[in-house]
């Protein structure tokens, strides 16, 4: 175990076998850090983390109180895992908080990418399964549920509740309404705005989304509509 003089570790923080902590990172109370876990500077560990064995948390990454990573997850600069959810409700002509008093929980082998942010669950903790790629830039809302190996490109985004199966893979910036899904294995083209649910082995394009064959047929009318004599 090596830690950095310069870093905080809560005495009451369990560091496996091996784990590496740099030069100004924090763990705090009750935190559990995985056998050969690599926590880089500036790193944030919250109150009773749970970390898998051979992880890696790149400079400035961020797992707040509540969450659970399985073993050999990477987290990239600036990501952020359980910061509260986008959770409120007009009373009396104020904005309000619903409390976001649930977690996140990412299985094993995930990749999150650089400043992406994903969500603590209100009731049920955020999920995302194993193997899983998040791009950078990647927003994910409260209550989200994502796939084993799912992939998603740079700078989607999922409003709260959406769900998306395993094996998709998702183009750079899309978007889902919340409560929202994509089946197994489905695929969404960049850009591409899901406002429904949608059944495994989907191959959605567009906004609204819709099936790959139908949105290329809507595309070629269009260009020729505008090539017609007025």
């Amino acid at each position: 175990m090596a830690v950095h003089p310069k870093a905080w570790v809560d005495p009451s923080a369990q560091l496996g076998e091996g784990v590496e902590v740099g030069a100004f990172a924090v763990v705090e109370a009750g935190a559990q850090v995985g056998a050969g876990s690599k926590l880089g500077p500036h790193t944030y560990v919250g109150a009773g983390v749970r970390l898998g064995a051979g992880c890696v948390l790149e400079a400035g990454a961020v797992l707040l109180a509540g969450c659970v990573l399985g073993d050999e997850c990477v987290l990239q600069p600036g990501s952020v895992l359980g910061s509260t959810g986008f959770g409120f409700v007009i009373h009396q002509g104020e904005h309000l908080h619903i409390p976001q008093v649930s977690g996140v929980e990412v299985g094993s082998q995930t990749v999150i990418g650089a400043a992406t942010c994903v969500d603590r669950g209100t009731l049920e903790p955020t999920r995302i399964g194993s193997q899983v790629r998040l791009g950078a830039q990647v927003q994910v809302a409260h209550n989200v549920t994502i796939g084993d190996r799912t992939a998603i490109d740079m700078q989607s985004g999922f409003a709260g509740s959406s769900s998306i199966g395993s094996d998709c893979r998702i183009g750079m910036q899309v978007g889902m309404a919340g409560h929202s899904s994509v089946g197994d294995r489905s695929r969404l083209a960049p850009r591409t705005g899901n406002l429904r649910k949608a059944p495994a082995d989907s191959d959605l394009w567009g906004f609204p989304a819709r099936p790959r064959a139908e949105a290329m047929k809507a595309q070629a009318a269009l260009s020729l509509l505008s090539k017609l004599d007025t």
